[in-house]
């Protein structure tokens, strides 16, 4: 499905239905601090004319001008105020059924289109699965709504630095045998992957050097999103209202890793509408898998991926340890956390053991099967800037246990 603009078919009207009658749904996340309420008071100060219901997950103030929304659903508990604010948890996973219930409720007072602020802490997969999910009724949010665009909201200085410390030989945290923390930058990581839009908020306060190369990290990361660099928020609504990039079908198939580890071209179904070019080998941006059918020293593998490889943004993927030979290594590198943990058992070694059958063996299984080493395998996504591509595959191999 290519990217449609919802402005060419459609004028803006109390009576408007969408082009399948369902009420599109626009996401604004991001880490705290990026700016997520000031674009979201910009986008109410410049909705001329349109009616935006407002969803808030987040502790803020938005300065909702009632003349800009007026004849929006009043939902809340109180019925004082033109939004609804969600506070008591986080719409991916505390408070899904409110949330939900809340979408419902404002797509049926046919807004033009719904805005939600998502908390800091919220990851996109899992605000589309909460919308996506059945009630016991059989109802689901997406029956009245649409999901036009994911957008992340990054502050260009934050991120400015966080590419920069890709270079420094830092000594990355180690979370191990299933730690039940979550590495805070895998979370803006993921941000950042599953977005069609991303803004880099606050360009004012970095230079022009480091605005390119944080787009072009960007850019690495999430091929395929649309970036826009603004201060205060100032962004055009139409980039963000009328242009309809997100597929459910697809929806997380979009990253860098997810195209690299499926060898996958980037991806092209919605190519974002933008003079905006990514010179990729400008920057030296590069995405490569490392592919091996050895068992590999854990070790040896963890102190490599702590060590500080310069230029490496991100990192994730399985592995096949002499360790834990039985159980599939996952592991995630994001800025200044690496997390390696022991996940269940290879679909070779179930077969041994008697706990199933071939003819329970998925698809995606089949596809990576080899005749000696079953499903066991290095498979690794590396994704960052001026990549030593030869240099770290020559330090992987070393590491293997022929």
């Amino acid at each position: 499905m290519k990217a449609r603009n919802l402005a060419d078919s459609h004028t803006f009207s109390s009576e408007r239905d969408t082009s399948d009658g369902r009420i599109p749904l626009v996401i604004i996340g991001g880490f705290l601090g990026a700016g997520k309420t000031t674009v979201l008071n910009h986008l109410l100060q410049t909705a001329k004319g349109r009616r935006l219901a407002v969803l808030v997950n987040d502790v803020g103030e938005v300065n909702i001008d009632a003349t800009l929304i007026q004849d929006v659903a009043q939902v809340d508990s109180k019925g004082t105020n033109n939004f609804v604010e969600l506070s008591n948890g986080c719409i991916c996973c505390g408070v899904q059924d409110a949330f939900g219930e809340a979408i419902t409720e404002l797509a049926q007072r046919k807004p033009d289109c719904i805005v939600v602020e998502a908390t800091g802490i919220a990851e996109p997969q899992r605000i589309v699965a909460s919308l996506a999910s059945r009630d016991v009724e059989g109802i689901s949010s997406l029956d009245y709504i649409r999901i036009v665009n994911i957008i992340t909201l990054i502050d260009a200085k934050w991120w400015a630095n966080k590419v920069n410390e890709a270079y420094q030989p830092i000594k990355r945290s180690l979370l191990l045998y299933s730690d039940p923390r979550r590495p805070l930058s895998e979370l803006l990581a993921t941000q950042v992957e599953y977005a069609n839009v991303i803004i880099l908020n606050k360009t004012d306060l970095v230079d022009s050097d480091s605005l390119r190369r944080s787009r072009a990290a960007a850019a690495a990361i999430a091929p395929s999103a649309e970036i826009i660099a603004t201060s205060e928020g100032r962004v055009k609504i139409g980039k963000l209202l009328d242009l309809e990039r997100f597929d459910i079908s697809t929806a997380f198939d979009d990253s860098r890793y997810d195209s690299e580890f499926a060898n996958k071209p980037e991806n092209t179904r919605n190519p974002p509408k933008s003079t905006t070019n990514h010179n990729h080998a400008e920057f030296g941006l590069t995405a490569f898998v490392y592919k091996a059918r050895s068992p590999i020293s854990h070790n040896k593998l963890v102190d490599y991926l702590r060590s500080g490889i310069p230029g490496l943004l991100r990192a994730k993927g399985f592995a096949w340890t002499k360790r834990k030979p039985e159980r599939i290594a996952y592991l995630s590198l994001a800025g200044d956390t690496l997390r390696f943990d022991y996940l269940g058992k290879w679909v070779s070694v179930l077969l041994r053991e008697g706990e199933m059958d071939r003819s329970q063996m998925s698809e995606n299984t089949w596809k990576t099967w080899d005749s000696e080493t079953g499903d066991r395998r290095q498979e690794i996504v590396f994704i960052g800037i001026d990549l030593d591509r030869e240099t770290m595959e020559r330090k992987l191999e070393s590491f293997l246990l022929i």
